[in-house]
């Protein structure tokens, strides 16, 4: 395969999931489980690319190399050396386990077929993109299993793949000769990292008959022609126009081997017309395989998943021994674990960051938890949580009365009483800190009485006096009455549900809460079957407004778009945004967008939050990153001895 000609063109729309947003109550990291649209402001990547200028180095060639190592800036190479290494030298001791905690088992471990942060965030430590953006500096792509890209038009990239990469060995029963197939020619048997990784990846990208995570992210790569493998290191891929996702959305894709999940747990080849079936369903798609820096072990459901350090990888070793993560369903039993030292850090629910961090030093206190080696942190997330109403429901298709619904929530009162001050009201699908996000428009405000106009106008009144108000939809009396799905474990948004319900009372709306628990949450969230839910998004560092708002995402099913919008104008900005590299006209266009779904509230948009941490101080100071920061670990490292 590694001489052969790849050529197909994609039909329709793919998108790039830049992490998914899994929203639990309180936490950005579990819940949405759904591909993320890359949505904060466009860098000046494209732009560059554009004019045929590689992007600039903020420590230049030198320094970069001296970081490193055999990684050389040069006019031609759209990637930048980083200027500084993933883990600081001499920052961390040997030999340890980080225990962390996960909130609940993920789907499945295939990055191209499990939906949810959890399993983006699991890939990041086994797994490496073509390229990386830059933790300082997200302008910025940094090497990882691409070391160099070229191109005279900016419609075809010339690859040029790390050597000397090697794949894990997947977590087989070797010593029954089974599995022997799997042996390469590599040390312990491990096989090469080479150009047909990429390619495979590409064509899971192009079957129509895979799915799960696959399916949005096909939106990013619409314009994608073909590719041609010209040796084991070297792949051109081609596109049909220039579009603002193009490199950005093909850089960040993560390799996909061949010789494993394209064939049977017998070693025989899937057949060529149904191997996209197959790979949905693969027999390895529980566990974990991948170039990076940890190695999967195991995943026993319900209590852990596993990693240990990978002894070949090719990049900078990894800062632990062992990575175990802990399934632990009980938010609130977090800070007790914490506490115990059973795990090393924890973000913390806005319940707990009251009691034991703010309380505490209202009364003039600095010690936490009653150690004083517990520190505390908090970085900004780049997202939102919002509310998604169901436009395909008569009761929700009119704008007037979604708007109203947004004034029934007392979103200041919420953050403040609920979140405990951690984040802010937005009014728009972007982060606060974004020029994507026009600050001149203010969110809806609290206003019943508004509300209750809003109502009347759109016909929602009490004809028969119960209370409730109603309106003929098509010939029948239908009282509005409806359920909001949120997440099950979530204390805060049982909270916010429980003073959201009183509110709508007070103006004739009759509202369930329904409390699910994830995977049932999904489930109806991909199929449709809600009135409204809570949700959340992690955006990523380009804006593409496609994948979640374009109307013919509306008609697929799963979709990013399961709300049901469709709008024309809306679809106009979407695609000229994604056709302009212009910063000036993106920005413009971007805030063309915010004022038109600020006016059609197809979601109540909540608020974006800041997380706080807590952790022990025989961790260095935590770093995060601007781009998942509530998810990207790879730079946490341990300074001391733990002392559990």
């Amino acid at each position: 395969m590694s001489k052969m000609v790849q050529s197909s063109v994609i039909a329709g729309g793919v998108g790039l999931l830049v992490l998914i947003a899994l929203f639990n109550s309180a936490q950005l990291h579990n819940v949405e489980g759904q591909l993320v649209d890359t949505q904060a402001r466009l860098t000046s990547l494209e732009q560059r690319f554009a004019a045929g200028v590689p992007m600039a180095s903020s420590g230049g060639g030198g320094a970069a190399s001296a970081v490193s190592g055999d990684c050389v800036d040069s006019p031609d190479n759209l990637l930048r050396c980083p200027t500084a290494p993933r883990v600081k030298p001499g920052s961390s001791i040997p030999g340890q386990t980080l225990r962390m905690q996960i909130q609940s088992d993920p789907r499945g471990l295939n990055p191209y077929v499990a939906n949810g942060a959890d399993v983006s965030e699991y890939n990041l430590y086994i797994g490496d993109q073509l390229a990386e953006r830059a933790f300082d500096n997200p302008d910025n792509f940094e090497p990882r299993l691409v070391t160099k890209v070229t191109t005279a038009d900016q419609k075809t990239f010339r690859l040029s793949l790390r050597p000397g990469v090697w794949w894990h060995l997947p977590t087989v029963d070797f010593a029954s000769g089974r599995f022997d197939w799997l042996k390469g020619a590599g040390p312990e048997g491990r096989r090469a990292f080479t150009a047909d990784d990429v390619a495979f990846a590409l064509e899971v990208l192009k079957n129509p008959q895979t799915s799960g995570r696959v399916s949005s992210l096909r939106n990013y790569f619409a314009a994608l022609e073909g590719w041609t493998v010209i040796d084991d290191h070297t792949v051109e891929v081609r596109f049909s126009e220039v579009l603002s996702t193009n490199l950005p959305m093909l850089l960040e894709l993560t390799p996909v081997p061949r010789w494993l999940f394209q064939y049977d747990e017998d070693g025989n080849r899937f057949d060529e017309a149904t191997w996209g079936l197959k790979f949905n369903e693969h027999w390895y798609n529980q566990k974990g395989i991948g170039t990076g820096p940890y190695q999967f072990v195991v995943w026993e459901q319900g209590v852990k998943i596993e990693l240990v350090k990978n002894p070949m990888y090719w990049g900078e070793p990894a800062s632990f021994d062992q990575v175990l993560m802990q399934v632990v369903t009980d938010q609130q039993a977090w800070v007790r674990k914490l506490k115990t030292a059973e795990i090393d850090f924890t973000q913390i629910q806005p319940e707990q960051y009251k009691t034991e961090v703010k309380d505490v030093r209202a009364k003039g206190g600095t010690v936490l938890l009653g150690d004083p080696r517990i520190q505390f942190a908090s970085h900004p997330t780049l997202g939102y949580f919002y509310l998604g109403w169901n436009m395909d429901r008569p009761m929700f298709s009119d704008k007037r009365v979604r708007r109203a619904l947004t004034m029934a929530l007392d979103r200041e009162g919420i953050i403040a009483n609920v979140f405990h001050g951690n984040g802010e009201i937005v009014s728009g699908p972007f982060a606060t800190s974004q020029p994507c996000y026009d600050a001149s428009i203010q969110p809806w405000p609290y206003d019943l009485a508004a509300a209750r106009t809003l109502l009347d106008e759109a016909g929602w009144t009490d004809s028969d006096g119960d209370g409730v108000r109603d309106k003929q939809i098509n010939g029948q009396k239908v009282d509005f009455r409806f359920t909001f799905m949120i997440y099950g474990s979530s204390t805060e948004w049982e909270t916010v549900a429980s003073v959201y319900r009183e509110a709508l009372l007070s103006i004739g709306v009759q509202m369930t809460p329904s409390a699910v628990e994830w995977s049932t949450m999904l489930k109806k969230m991909d199929e449709r079957e809600f009135d409204v839910y809570s949700g959340a998004w992690v955006l990523g560092w380009d804006t593409d407004l496609m994948q979640i708002w374009h109307s013919t995402e509306a008609d697929r099913n799963p979709s990013s778009n399961r709300v049901g919008f469709r709008n024309k104008d809306a679809d106009r900005i979407a695609e000229a945004l994604r056709r302009t590299l212009d910063n000036e006209e993106r920005t413009r266009l971007c805030h063309e967008f915010h004022a038109l779904v600020h006016e059609e509230q197809p979601y109540t948009f909540v608020y974006q939050r800041s997380r706080p941490v807590l952790y022990w101080d025989w961790m260095n100071p935590l770093e995060f990153a601007k781009t998942f920061p509530e998810r990207d670990i790879r730079h946490f490292s341990f300074r001391a001895e733990p002392g559990r």
